[in-house]
């Protein structure tokens, strides 16, 4: 399996340029991080690898999984990829999930749309995916609204309906940013410990480099809609290459404890 963006370039309606010639690989069972600062193009290229750009903007460029192309083809051929090879989780869980509809039935929404479970099958797996994710009491968490669950439940939940039909690709958007220190580093090594576990592919999108590093092995960077520089996550805290790069790490830095030599992942 391999994920492969090349040449994405997307544009608005009025034809300004939001990302320019954005190219990247992640090949099966990698974990590939994307930093950059607010703006620089690294959720936008997410949301165009499962096509849910914003009204209003066109892509060109290749978008392939396996082989198979994904930018412009046509929704149905998306819909039978997303949350089934490609899944994605969210930066905030109380918007990514339905505030009226009980967690119970959203986990369901993918099992009974992407696999051929029963009702007894999918309450079987629902159980096994709340608990995958370290999630206590399931029998109430699956019948609470989101609204009900604190913010590091929330995420744990729109965790496993990520993972429930074991996509090949797991896209993180941000996935700690709403969340406090303690419960950040919580869902980062539950993260980490599931990838393992399954093998997924890992696309992590980040701000902070930090953050990255506990979980991914290899490193985009992105600034203002372009690619600046590729490299590993060691090679990054050693010895980055562009002074973009640079001013990240020395950011990071100030403000917390970054290893300053190779990082075991």
């Amino acid at each position: 399996m391999s994920l492969t963006v090349k040449d994405l370039t997307v544009k608005t309606s009025g034809g300004v340029r939001l990302l320019d010639s954005v190219s990247w690989s992640v090949e099966s069972g990698g974990r590939l991080g994307i930093i950059g600062e607010s703006g620089s193009g690294k959720s936008l290229t997410a949301q165009a690898i499962l096509g849910l750009l914003p009204q209003g903007m066109t892509a060109t460029g290749s978008i392939t999984l396996d082989g198979q192309e994904l930018l412009g083809a046509p929704e149905s051929a998306l819909r039978s990829v997303r949350g089934n090879r490609i899944a994605m989780i969210f930066q905030e869980p109380l918007t990514a999930l339905d505030p009226l509809m009980r967690v119970g039935r959203q986990i369901a929404g993918p099992l009974k749309l992407h696999t051929t479970l029963n009702k007894a099958g999918i309450a079987v797996r629902s159980r096994e995916l709340l608990e995958l994710v370290a999630l206590h009491d399931v029998d109430r968490v699956l019948q609470s609204y989101p609204w009900q669950l604190s913010g590091g439940q929330r995420q744990r939940v729109s965790i496993a309906m990520a993972l429930a039909c074991e996509p090949e690709v797991l896209i993180a958007d941000e996935p700690t940013t709403a969340l406090d220190v303690t419960v950040q580093a919580e869902i980062l090594d539950l993260l980490a410990r599931i990838i393992k576990q399954t093998g997924t592919t890992l696309v992590f999108v980040s701000h902070d480099l930090p953050v990255i590093s506990k979980v991914a092995q290899s490193l985009v960077v992105m600034k203002k809609g372009k690619v600046v520089e590729e490299t590993s996550v060691s090679g990054a805290l050693s010895g980055a290459q562009h002074p973009y790069t640079r001013q990240l790490l020395e950011a990071a830095r100030k403000v917390t404890r970054l290893p300053e030599a190779e990082v075991e992942n």
